[in-house]
């Protein structure tokens, strides 16, 4: 199957402390890359369905990243034609900052246990609480690493949706950067905005 060339630009800190991970885990990051955009990004379309960020929206999220990655240089990596269509695709229908996207995941697939904190979900997999709920990780270590393959966020996006009733790309992060979509009262300058904040005076 053909390959196309994808760049994106993420800030220095966080491509710098994946590549540092991957590396530590024996994972190539071109052809990983590759596979969790197959896997993350029909769930990327579902969380949107319906949904675009309207122009203001964008660019807060574009000059945030700018802020952001200034000096930052691009990542390019091969992934499968099928896959890059399918990402041009709904960059184009939900009006998406495709580094922003790109940002997410990197952050997801790190997960501190900051971002765990406030996200409410936690830190372990456990027999208690939602835990027992969800499917089991195989004891053989080659079919556990074969389960994470598969699925590397199924455990998050679990918690993530029983928790806050919304997907993975929709869940609010504190962090402009992250921002798969924003309504436009959370833009300032907006009307929603302006709207929101006058509500906001009078309770």
């Amino acid at each position: 199957m053909s390959k196309t060339p994808v760049s994106f630009r993420v800030p220095t800190k966080l491509w710098e402390g994946f590549t540092s991970q991957a590396n530590a885990l024996f994972l190539n990051r071109g052809p990983f890359l590759d596979h969790m955009l197959s896997v993350e990004l029909p769930h990327l379309q579902e969380d949107l369905k319906g949904l675009a960020l309207s122009m203001r929206a964008k660019r807060f999220i574009s000059g945030a990243i700018k802020k952001e990655v200034p000096l930052s240089p691009n990542v390019n990596i091969e992934v499968h034609t099928d896959t890059a269509n399918l990402l041009r695709a709904l960059a184009k229908e939900h009006n998406l900052v495709r580094d922003a996207f790109f940002c997410r995941l990197l952050v997801l697939l790190r997960c501190s246990d900051t971002l765990l904190e406030y996200l409410e979900v936690p830190p372990h997999a456990s027999d208690r609480g939602l835990n027992v709920l969800l499917e089991e990780m195989p004891t053989s270590p080659m079919k556990a690493l074969e389960a994470v393959r598969d699925n590397p966020l199924y455990y998050l996006r679990e918690h993530v949706e029983h928790i806050h009733g919304c997907g993975l790309y929709r869940v609010a992060l504190p962090i402009p950067t992250l921002h798969c979509y924003i309504e436009d009262e959370h833009v300032a300058g907006t009307r929603a905005n302006a709207r929101l904040s006058k509500l906001l005076r009078m309770l």
